[in-house]
């Protein structure tokens, strides 16, 4: 059995601040924002949401207890194709729930393929139980970063995010090094597209890195940590850590990001 609340909801909107302590030992899982419409407006406000608040959100979710920013409404009427693709990659960063809403008799196979992904529900359903945060956000450009398995050490492996809120018609391109983001891993980081399937080798933290994101679209990458000697193989898994507090790199400096999207 797993137990749905809407109790956070219901409390903020009475302006009550919810017990998160209490919820977390009572519930599975919990909305915690306004119910999601078959729309690109609607995904944007709860993406927005989760980014305002993630300071107070993101610490309460881990295996077993998770945020729900309600359903998936890909393959309905509302979202184009880039947007669905952002909602899939969005609500593995959010360690949400899947829950699809579509009429699986009439989905077409474009959208069946992204709720399909096993890349994107791999990084959705990574044991760490870790939800990702947003750590830029500049002139509709936003990044967020997920730590994820495997772990090298002190190290992290990362899903990360590049979102283009923009609708100017042209992709634009987002660059930065992987040590902009806080990827410091001196061995590296193997990289692979998870909607694309494109495999970018071992990055460098100082190596620039660069993507091209549709409006309204996402690029989301796997930033796996290599060791020594990988040769572009994958890290090991390792056991997941006893310390589950997510050991942000991210400092937010205003400073941090002024290669791009300026």
């Amino acid at each position: 059995m797993v137990y749905s609340c809407e109790w956070p909801w219901y409390q903020l909107r009475a302006h009550t601040k919810p017990n998160y302590t209490a919820i977390i030992n009572t519930c599975n899982l919990w909305r915690n924002f306004d119910d999601i419409q078959d729309s690109w407006e609607s995904v944007q406000r709860i993406i927005d949401y989760y980014g305002d608040n993630q300071d107070e959100i993101v610490a309460n979710a881990g295996p077993g207890h998770w945020n729900d920013p309600d359903m998936l409404i890909i393959g309905n009427f509302g979202l184009s194709y880039e947007q669905s693709k952002s909602q899939m990659a969005m609500w593995a960063i959010f360690a949400a729930p899947l829950l699809m809403s579509v009429d699986l008799r009439t989905i077409r196979p474009e959208y069946k393929a992204i709720l399909q992904n096993r890349a994107v529900i791999a990084v959705n359903q990574d044991p760490l139980g870790l939800q990702g945060k947003r750590i830029y956000k500049d002139k509709g450009i936003e990044i967020w970063a997920r730590p994820i398995m495997p772990l090298s050490g002190i190290h992290y492996s990362y899903a990360i995010a590049f979102l283009n809120r923009r609708t100017d018609g042209t992709p634009s391109e987002i660059s930065v090094t992987l040590r902009e983001l806080g990827l410091a891993n001196p061995e590296g980081y193997s990289i692979t597209d998870l909607f694309d399937g494109v495999h970018y080798g071992i990055v460098q933290p100082d190596k620039r890195f660069k993507v091209d994101v549709n409006p309204s679209g996402v690029v989301l990458v796997r930033c796996e940590v290599a060791k020594h000697g990988a040769a572009g193989a994958r890290a090991p898994f390792r056991p997941t850590p006893t310390d589950r507090s997510f050991r942000n790199p991210f400092h937010n400096n205003n400073n941090l990001f002024n290669n791009f999207g300026g």
